[in-house]
């Protein structure tokens, strides 16, 4: 407690000398390190004034970001990210944000919002939620998917192809329409495409892209074109067929659904300096995983750093 007290007071002297002395151009906030970092190609020990859109890489030591805002952002070891007043632009490495209302991380072509999140940037993109509902989306504002608080999901790219995703749960019925709720967030999504009528009532593995469409049942947040589906296991899917008041069994000559309208494309990824994802790769949700366990603090040169937002 005291530490973060003197932390706090720290902040708040370090910004009343930088709107003195940049007066038309004030801080937005500062940066404080236990060792180095790097701002603006320039070698920093022990803190620096942030201004919008600088660019900030940390080594061996992470990095605590305290915006005027009130955001706190904690940059991890090895990490590099630009800095602006209302977003974290996160090139690489680790990068957590702790804020009263939802906040943007851009990653990889990806922009997630939240309160409270960790997102890390390797040969693929990790989300986790510890607080309320980080919500993904891609460049070009079609939503991926909604991590509620305690869990994870990681995004994998593949070049050359088009945004796809693969959700594992109940594939109910309802109302004409298909929906599947996904083990992992309980988001529940609406599919089109071929073999539905044949896997309802199963859990299922479906594979598809994000339509750009709204569904058609309200309990659903997003809508997906389903490319493949296969079946994870047979039956247990009552409980969710009655929790949606859905069906288990969809009814005989039903059919598969018509593919939705044409899903939204996804932005190409930027390439990341450094090491990150390759220009042109594409989004691919490949694994989602629970997150209740997780540890708030980012790790620093091998030891769990002892600031937890």
């Amino acid at each position: 407690m005291l530490s973060n007290s003197l932390f706090f007071l720290r902040s708040i002297a370090l910004l009343c000398i930088s709107s003195v002395v940049f007066g038309a151009t004030p801080a937005i906030g500062i940066v404080t390190a236990a060792g180095h970092f790097m701002i603006e190609k320039s070698q920093v020990w022990g803190n620096s004034s942030l201004f919008d859109g600088s660019t900030i890489q940390t080594d061996q030591a992470s990095s605590d970001l305290a915006l005027r805002n009130g955001v706190k952002v904690q940059l991890g070891a090895k990490s590099r990210a630009q800095i602006f007043e209302k977003r974290l632009a996160l090139e690489k490495g680790t990068g957590q944000v702790n804020a009263a209302s939802a906040y943007e991380v851009d990653a990889a072509g990806l922009k997630i919002t939240g309160e409270r999140v960790r997102v890390s940037v390797s040969d693929r993109v990790e989300v986790v939620s510890f607080a309320g509902a980080a919500r993904v989306m891609s460049g070009s504002g079609t939503l991926l998917a909604a991590i509620p608080a305690g869990r994870a999901m990681t995004f994998a790219m593949q070049a050359g192809s088009t945004a796809a995703m693969t959700r594992t749960g109940c594939l109910v019925y309802k109302d004409g329409h298909y929906l599947l709720q996904d083990e992992n967030t309980q988001e529940v999504i609406e599919l089109t495409g071929p073999n539905l009528a044949a896997n309802t009532g199963n859990r299922v593995e479906a594979t598809g892209t994000a339509a750009s469409g709204r569904p058609s049942i309200s309990a659903a947040a997003m809508l997906m074109n389903v490319t493949a589906i296969s079946t994870k296991s047979q039956g247990g899917c009552l409980s969710v067929a009655s929790a949606l008041d859905a069906k288990a069994e969809a009814p005989a000559g039903s059919g598969s659904s018509a593919p939705a309208s044409s899903p939204a494309k996804s932005a190409p990824v930027p390439k990341a300096s450094g090491g990150g994802m390759s220009t042109g790769a594409k989004v691919a949700i490949v694994a989602a995983i629970a997150g209740g366990g997780a540890g708030a603090a980012l790790a620093v040169s091998g030891k769990k750093s002892s600031t937890s937002p």
